[in-house]
């Protein structure tokens, strides 16, 4: 299997994260250089974005969320959803709130803080989005060491990227006490360094972050 990803895109590291705890046999390839990603790419993924997943098959697999559920259950020796249906569907949840309502108003403000001219109102419009996102999932996390309690799911392979770029966002926006009142959110960080899969995945973002864009760092 081959997975197309770039270090620092959230949604390819919630793929990785998922291939090293499996430890599934994944060749790593670079899209085409440029942001954003060539029109050429379009001839791999139709919605020209990444991951994208070629199975052993060839079978072409394009949108994070379809990629994770397939490789759960393709490979399911090593499980990232529970058993119980409804511990399921509780771990789901939050990797969806995660990904619709933390990281999408999260990428907004990274985009609307580098404009020459900033718009008060839609920042402050996108702060708001992302204030509720991270307050319904705080609500549902646990205290560890997991997202949602002694093994890692799912949600934390969402949750991982996701608070990751977290401190450069906050060095980006000046909001450094954004996170104070999301203690378990926050906790994410220092939960992440405790699993081989996920430290991965969180020094891969760094290394990603330096190339990047280093003042962030």
């Amino acid at each position: 299997m081959k997975l197309y990803s770039r270090p620092l895109s959230p949604y390819s590291s919630i793929i990785r994260g998922i291939i090293y705890a499996k430890d599934l046999p994944v060749k790593l390839i670079a899209p085409p250089p440029g942001m954003p990603i060539p029109e050429e790419f379009r001839a791999i993924s139709p919605t020209k974005r990444i991951p994208v997943l070629i199975t052993g098959s060839g079978e072409t697999l394009f949108e994070a969320s379809v990629i994770a559920e397939y490789l759960e259950e393709h490979f399911p020796e090593t499980p990232l959803l529970p058993a119980d249906p409804k511990d399921r569907a509780r771990v789901r949840i939050v990797a969806r709130i995660a990904e619709l309502d933390i990281l999408a108003p999260s990428t907004q403000l990274f985009i609307l803080h580098s404009m020459k001219e900033r718009d008060d109102a839609v920042i402050a419009a996108e702060l708001g989005k992302l204030r509720q996102g991270l307050s319904i999932v705080e609500e549902r996390l646990s205290h560890g060491p997991f997202a949602l309690g002694r093994e890692m799911s799912f949600a934390d392979a969402w949750l991982t990227p996701i608070r990751f770029i977290f401190n450069p966002l906050r060095k980006m926006t000046g909001l450094h006490d954004l996170l104070d009142p999301y203690p378990k959110f926050d906790a994410c960080a220092h939960n992440a360094v405790q699993h081989p899969a996920l430290s991965r995945v969180w020094d891969e973002m760094g290394d990603g972050l330096k190339a990047f864009q280093p003042d962030l760092v």
